[in-house]
């Protein structure tokens, strides 16, 4: 027979279980709503914690905010749910203006650059050719420290979870800042945690080193010295590593975060 304690805890779940329903209606309304007046009345709303560049994921429901964000607006969703934290973020912000993407063999950004309408030329470049191009994207295949693209050409750069991959901070910085128009911007993410997570593992043939914290900055001090300046100061706050071997960590051994940064040229 069933006791009033354990009616009360049933009754305390279903309440609970409702509280998250009507929390997530309300929330896809909203997205629904801001992503009709941006459609049809030609705003430009960007949801405030889109507005924050420099910082690091915490929480699986900011993954599922971003998701929604880019769903609701006609935007393309990563496979990988996670990545569509970086994705959000960095589509939201996006001006007209050339546009490069660093490491773009499978670029969903860029796929969002052309449904976004961004106006300017789109390039990308990576070691491989692009999985499924892009219409109306110029592909590179090449070094990204040595593009041999024009100086002073792009408006905005994206390197999204490229700069753990065996990329010297040096020359890529000194790249990007001669491709960068005055006050263009770069949009950076990358795999983190601290204390820094050492692995074996390999991706796309390259070593994985996710970042640490004297890793970004000393990223920083390198951007910098070639006129590359963060847009804010760094959110350092890192309370869970939400990238787990139960959620697409590709080290079964190690759980971690992303990390964002955005720097404007001065």
């Amino acid at each position: 027979m069933m006791t009033s304690e354990s009616n009360f805890h049933q009754a305390s779940i279903f309440e609970l279980i409702s509280e998250k329903k009507i929390k997530r209606i309300k929330l896809r309304l909203t997205h629904k709503l801001l992503a009709i007046l941006n459609k049809k009345l030609g705003f430009n709303y960007i949801p405030k914690p889109l507005l924050k560049l420099c910082k690091f994921l915490g929480s699986v429901s900011e993954i599922e905010n971003c998701t929604l964000y880019l769903q609701e607006n006609g935007y393309v969703s990563h496979e990988i749910d996670a990545k569509n934290w970086d994705i959000a973020h960095v589509i939201a912000n996006l001006p007209d203006g050339n546009f490069l993407d660093m490491g773009s063999s499978d670029s969903y950004i860029l796929k969002n650059v052309i449904l976004k309408g961004i106006k300017g030329e789109k390039y990308g470049i990576d070691l491989r050719e692009p999985n499924v191009p892009v219409p109306g994207v110029n592909y590179l295949i090449g070094n990204l420290t040595k593009t041999n693209l024009a100086d002073n050409f792009f408006t905005s750069i994206t390197c999204l979870s490229v700069i753990e991959h065996e990329v010297n901070f040096d020359n890529f910085a000194a790249e990007v800042a001669r491709l960068l128009i005055n006050k263009g911007r770069l949009y950076l993410t990358f795999d983190y945690w601290n204390p820094k997570i050492v692995s074996n593992i390999e991706l796309y043939g390259l070593k994985w080193n996710p970042l640490s914290q004297t890793d970004v900055t000393n990223l920083v001090n390198t951007c910098n010295k070639y006129g590359l300046n963060l847009v804010q100061d760094i959110d350092w706050t890192t309370d869970k590593a939400v990238i787990t071997p139960m959620n697409h960590s590709p080290d079964q051994t190690k759980s971690y975060t992303f990390g964002l940064l955005v720097f404007e040229k001065e």
